[in-house]
């Protein structure tokens, strides 16, 4: 729990009374239920609209890469392209 000071308006406090004195509750107790409340509400949105989205995994991951085990003969490469370290 955390104990904090908070600002009112002097309406905000005449309202917050009347309404503790109809619930039949304390001031602080109707106050930290409407926070509790409005903090969920209002705040939670802020928070989930923040949160990094996971992106869609690329459509070939966790496959292998293609591996050809030919020859230059049997390549569909043109016989001056296979050994590229000749250049």
């Amino acid at each position: 729990m955390i104990g904090t000071n908070i600002h009112l308006s002097q309406e905000a406090q005449q309202i917050l009374i009347q309404a503790a004195a109809v619930k039949r509750m304390s001031v602080e107790d109707l106050a930290s239920e409407l926070l509790n409340e409005v903090i969920h509400d209002k705040l939670s949105s802020i928070i989930k609209d923040t949160e990094p989205k996971l992106k869609r995994k690329p459509a070939l991951a966790g496959t292998e890469p293609f591996i050809f085990y030919g020859t230059p003969e049997e390549s569909g490469l043109p016989a001056d392209e296979w050994d590229m370290e000749k250049e």
